[in-house]
């Protein structure tokens, strides 16, 4: 695998392997030393040697053996194809882009890349969380990726998400208007809630079925996309998403989770938000399209555990 980067002012006139130690230290200099010698690292397109000056702008690229994936879930099913589109049922426990470790352990670069056959114009439409599952819409030309993109910014796009939360509630139908921001959070934490001056947010919330001893399964609407959206309008109504770390720890306990899962005893090990159906116009076969993931094998079989006849309900 070719990584490559640009020398930045602060390396200006330095040696190459003062370069490589300091910016990338996750080798050792010992180890950059030995790729410079081994002849696997160049410097504007030319075979580099360790004590080489280099200057601001300049490409340094290196042959590096493809990184072990990380613990990601990659059993993505394309459930829809055409000469436009692409629809993909996600699992939990995998980002739909990513960088640094994540850089081949994501969902587009396994489509483009890995795939059978591969899709290398497939382009993300929409993103869900990487512990979200379900439906991801990806264009296969940039007239689509325009056309669909425009249909989400102006809200015209249907999607229908399910989840398990904790607590029963004891209404039948909540719209929820509550607008949405982001809070101060520890560095590391990535948190959203509600906030006077956040975005507008709207979420309709149906109960489904409530299970014992204090679980109930959901639907739920959004009319609006904002980040943690569901997530954090079932917090706040004081009925989290069952999983769902974030927003049921404080900064502190999600930070020491992040660092030790091991004794985490949750009944599962992401959380059970799931997007079921989404809704677009077709913009070349000119009529509403939908497509649909069955509920994800995790979540199910947690519902099935609470009541073993328990059947997917979309």
């Amino acid at each position: 695998m070719i990584v490559s980067s640009k020398v930045t002012a602060v390396f200006h006139q330095k040696p190459l392997l003062d370069y490589l130690a300091g910016r990338f230290t996750y080798q050792t200099p010992e180890t950059w030393q030995a790729r410079i010698e081994a002849g696997e690292v160049s410097c504007n397109g030319r075979i580099a040697t360790p004590q080489q000056i280099v200057h601001q702008g300049d490409v340094v690229a290196c042959n590096l053996p493809n990184p072990p994936l990380p613990d990601v879930n990659l059993n993505y099913q394309v459930v829809y194809e055409d000469k436009w589109l692409l629809a993909v049922n996600k699992p939990g426990n995998l980002k739909v882009h990513g960088h640094g470790r994540f850089i081949q352990a994501n969902l587009i670069y396994q489509l483009r890349h890995n795939h059978t056959p591969p899709y290398p114009e497939a382009m993300l439409i929409n993103r869900l969380d990487r512990d979200t599952s379900g439906i991801v819409l990806l264009a296969r030309d940039a007239d689509t990726l325009r056309t669909v993109q425009t249909q989400f910014a102006e809200r015209t796009v249907q999607k229908t998400y399910l989840a398990v939360i904790h607590g029963i509630p004891n209404w039948q139908t909540r719209e929820v208007d509550l607008p949405i921001g982001r809070l101060p959070s520890a560095e590391g934490v990535y948190r959203f809630g509600i906030a006077e001056d956040g975005k507008p947010a709207q979420t309709t919330v149906e109960l489904i079925q409530s299970f014992s001893p204090n679980y109930t399964f959901v639907r739920l609407t959004p009319t609006t996309g904002r980040t943690h959206q569901l997530r954090v309008h079932l917090a706040e109504l004081g009925y989290p998403i069952v999983g769902d770390r974030l927003y049921t720890m404080s900064d502190a306990e999600y930070l020491a989770w992040c660092e030790d899962k091991s004794s985490d005893n949750a009944p599962l090990l992401r959380h059970a938000l799931h997007c079921a159906e989404t809704t677009i116009w077709h913009p070349y076969l000119e009529r509403p399209f939908t497509f649909n993931a069955p509920l994800a094998s995790d979540i199910l079989t947690f519902l099935q555990s609470l009541t073993p006849n328990f059947a997917d309900v979309v």
